[in-house]
């Protein structure tokens, strides 16, 4: 989700100077970035308006794509995972949920973690077992495992509202969060993850989604009212900044920039929706208790 990178994020306390500046901003080439972000907001409101799997769809080349790229991040730096187990895993996560529901989700992560000690049995050198099986296991549950909760979201009542709420949420928490920390962020967050993170920007990514989804939320179709609207939106929000700090740790861990390229002034699929994949699983759960 998070559309700055932690060099220009939510809670940045620094502005870009001079045009060249404007066209770049922390490493990103911003009208590209912008274009792509559009491109990829269309086919997820696209496929999200036409057909429930047609949305499950999008969600699932997504997160093929991501496991591919993540792939080669890992491989790059001498890490082994095993991209096969997290297509097979990921693709039995999406549409086992959109077809099954909650137990077909699950069948996805038990294929998941029997396949993933399988393969490793199966490899005559078993090397780097510890760490092979760690990390095909993590990126299998961070990426296919929540990514799922979005056909699961989708098949409520009202479900393309409600994951019009929780995904909003999660990016208006971006949007708050950063220009809350360009203009007020004085106090760090998280300093060794994210130097650029305040707790400033942190008030802006809750505040902004609560405010707008209590106002808008409720004069769609009826699902929600200004209560429940702000309380799902704000911890949709909430949920997707501890994402977007997850992914920086992890990126800090792993010494890389990004976990993928395959967006052009984006980067990674990964780098993208880090919060989105964490706002899902939360929304889920605040939508079963709230509506």
């Amino acid at each position: 989700m998070s559309e700055c990178d932690d060099t220009a994020d939510a809670g940045a306390d620094t502005q870009p100077a001079g045009a060249s500046s404007r066209a770049v901003v922390g490493g990103r080439n911003l009208p590209v970035a912008i274009a792509v972000g559009l491109l990829l907001a269309g086919a997820f409101l696209g496929s999200l308006a036409w057909h429930p799997l047609a949305f499950t769809t999008v969600v699932a080349v997504l997160a093929v794509v991501a496991m591919v790229e993540i792939g080669r991040v890992l491989a790059g730096i001498g890490r082994r995972v095993d991209v096969p187990v997290l297509l097979g895993a990921a693709l039995v996560m999406l549409y086992g949920a959109y077809f099954g529901g909650s137990a077909g989700l699950l069948a996805g992560v038990v294929a998941l973690l029997l396949v993933a000690v399988l393969r490793v049995l199966a490899d005559p050198r078993r090397e780097q077992v510890a760490e092979r099986l760690g990390l095909t296991v993590l990126f299998g549950l961070w990426v296919g495992l929540l990514a799922a909760f979005a056909p699961l979201l989708v098949d409520r009542p009202s479900g393309t509202v409600v994951v019009l709420a929780v995904v909003g949420g999660a990016i208006l928490a971006d949007i708050g969060g950063y220009a809350f920390g360009v203009t007020l962020g004085r106090h760090k967050l998280a300093p060794v993850l994210s130097p650029n993170k305040t707790w400033e920007g942190l008030a802006g990514a809750v505040l902004l989604p609560v405010v707008l989804a209590a106002v808008v939320l409720p004069r769609i179709d009826g699902v929600f009212t200004p209560v429940s609207a702000a309380l799902l939106a704000g911890l949709a929000g909430l949920a997707a900044m501890a994402g977007d700090l997850a992914e920086s740790m992890l990126k800090r861990d792993l010494a890389v920039k990004d976990l993928g390229d395959v967006l052009p002034g984006h980067g990674g699929i990964l780098d993208r929706v880090d919060g989105i994949l964490f706002a899902l699983p939360v929304g889920t759960l605040a939508a079963e208790l709230l509506l």
